[in-house]
């Protein structure tokens, strides 16, 4: 589901080009039709479109807020308007000018069946190019890229959430044995759970990144104190990193 917009080329069969190639030489007796002019319109048209802002996905930030998301839709929508509308106009003209060029081809026996039914495969493309532009072709595409943006957004804000719970529990446990802790074993105790407990939630939260390089510092053997004697000097200094994260915590709730 979702995904950014695949683009939607022209077909040659709707350039002016491939038109004056296959309407055949006879076919010119029949006077000026307007489907070569008409093809360059759709032409032009169709290069006016910003397929880029068409897809929500494609525009959205790494760090992208539902509210976000919201946003880039409707510009998307504006786009559409802006340029998809116009182009389905100017499709819907060159689709009733090869088919009223079909029936003028046909009434006339001079030109041969293959330049009518040429004529005629114009206009069908033309119609099923119309479609394929339609609100309920690429426009339900934009919705759909924007729902599996949406869904990934909510998984990775549960995620998240789950996270920060885990992290939390480990944290208050930290802050009190850090309170009762006396001996390098004590220390050793609280280090083999909630310091490492501490550190393998913080890789999942961004808006802590920045304690990332302290904390694997503290959770390394080296963090241990050799002697009782500099455990409760330790434990402040645990202790200080874990208040600034708390903090930083409370401030992004």
């Amino acid at each position: 589901m979702g995904g950014p917009l695949k683009r939607i080329d022209i077909p040659d069969i709707l350039t002016q080009k491939d038109w004056d190639k296959k309407k055949g030489a006879i076919a010119k007796i029949a006077g000026k039709t307007g489907v070569g002019d008409a093809m360059k319109a759709v032409d032009k048209a169709h290069g006016a479109i910003d397929w880029k802002k068409l897809s929500v996905s494609l525009n959205a930030p790494s760090n992208a807020t539902l509210d976000d998301l919201d946003s880039l839709l409707d510009e998307a929508r504006a786009e559409y308007k802006r340029s998809v509308e116009p182009l389905r106009t100017q499709l819907q003209k060159l689709r009733d000018l090869a088919e009223a060029t079909a029936k003028r081809f046909k009434s006339n026996k001079l030109i041969p069946k293959d330049s009518a039914a040429h004529a005629e495969k114009v206009a069908k493309t033309a119609d099923q190019l119309f479609v394929a532009f339609n609100q309920s072709s690429l426009g339900d595409k934009i919705v759909d890229d924007y729902e599996g943006m949406k869904d990934a957004i909510e998984k990775a804000d549960k995620v998240r959430a789950k996270g920060r719970e885990i992290l939390e529990k480990y944290m208050l446990s930290l802050a009190k044995k850090l309170k009762t802790a006396k001996t390098v074993d004590d220390f050793q105790d609280l280090w083999k759970e909630d310091i490492r407990g501490v550190g393998t939630q913080l890789p999942k939260m961004p808006e802590l990144k920045a304690f990332l390089k302290e904390w694997r510092n503290i959770s390394s053997q080296d963090g241990i104190p050799e002697t009782d004697e500099d455990v409760k000097s330790r434990c402040k200094e645990v202790m200080a990193v874990l208040a600034r994260m708390d903090k930083q915590m409370k401030a992004m709730a």
